[in-house]
């Protein structure tokens, strides 16, 4: 899938998210390298991809006080 600029803008916006208008262009082709790898997996491993749980998330302690 191919993310450009104003995907990633409008995005951004849907979830007031700021991000620099130079920062823009590095995150759409991150954004559209890491969905085609995605795309790639999912076809190579089809149904496989449902037999396996997801990792649960994981959350840090907070810092305790001394």
């Amino acid at each position: 899938m191919k993310i450009d600029v104003a995907d990633v803008r409008a995005m951004t916006k849907a979830i007031d998210l700021a991000i620099p208008e130079d920062e823009l262009l590095p995150v759409a082709i991150r954004l559209s390298a890491l969905l085609e790898i995605m795309h790639t997996i999912e076809r190579e491993l089809g149904d496989r991809m449902d037999a396996v749980d997801p990792v649960p998330p994981v959350f840090a302690e907070p810092a305790r006080q001394p």
